[in-house]
């Protein structure tokens, strides 16, 4: 026994050598946490991807939910920018006044009253000296009937309404990046986690007559 000592001694290191070198050349293939997160965060889904190639089904919702959101955007975006240029000619060409580039009350006061004197006669009414227009011809505007009117007022109140759905949007994308770059940073560290399990070396005594033979056992 004293002879076969030492031999089990040597295959016990070799065994455990070899064990630690696999190990190290496994945890170099394994994905960083925080190249996983920063991957989500710059396009959503792609730190799944680098996480696991072949199962990177939450990733793809991910990336779904910002090409969705992307597409949306552009289209409010647009449709936005219609509706504005529609609104400022509409209201150049029958109100006969310029509306781009004019504050928010005088835009509005030109959609709830027929023309200036109509809405000025209201402010004086009210005693609100400091909200009254001055009588220049830029501020001259004259509905010929309230219809027309009305028609301006639907055109402002919707490009307002989807021009306030942009910024929404764009926090939805905030989201949808900074969910996508926590789940897999998590997943990163799951996998890494579960490796290191499985690549564990467990050692137990075993007793015998005539000497202690220790029991190794390699998981991969």
């Amino acid at each position: 026994m004293n002879r076969a000592l030492p031999i089990i001694i040597v295959l016990l290191g070799i065994i455990l050598g070899a064990n630690t070198s696999a190990t190290a050349q496994t945890d170099a293939d394994l994905p960083d946490p925080k190249i996983a997160f920063l991957k989500s965060l710059a396009v959503p889904g792609w730190g799944h991807y680098y996480v696991n190639k072949s199962n990177w089904t939450r990733g793809q919702y991910h990336l779904a939910a910002e090409a969705t959101l992307i597409l949306s955007y552009f289209g409010f975006s647009i449709h936005s920018n219609n509706l504005q240029q529609n609104w400022y000619s509409y209201g150049r060409a029958k109100a006969g006044v310029p509306i781009e580039g004019r504050s928010r009350r005088f835009q509005l006061a030109v959609g709830d009253f027929d023309n200036l004197q109509a809405y000025n006669d209201y402010q004086l009414r009210r005693r609100n000296w400091d909200r009254l227009f001055e009588n220049t011809p830029e501020n001259q505007w004259n509905w010929d009937s309230p219809s027309e009117r009305s028609q301006y007022e639907d055109i402002r109140s919707r490009f307002e309404r989807i021009d306030q759905q942009l910024p929404a949007l764009l926090a939805l994308m905030a989201v949808n990046r900074v969910i996508s770059g926590i789940s897999a940073y998590n997943r990163a560290q799951k996998q890494a986690a579960e490796r290191s399990v499985s690549s564990a070396v467990y050692l137990s005594p075993y007793h015998f007559t005539g000497g202690i033979v220790a029991n190794v056992k390699v998981g991969f």
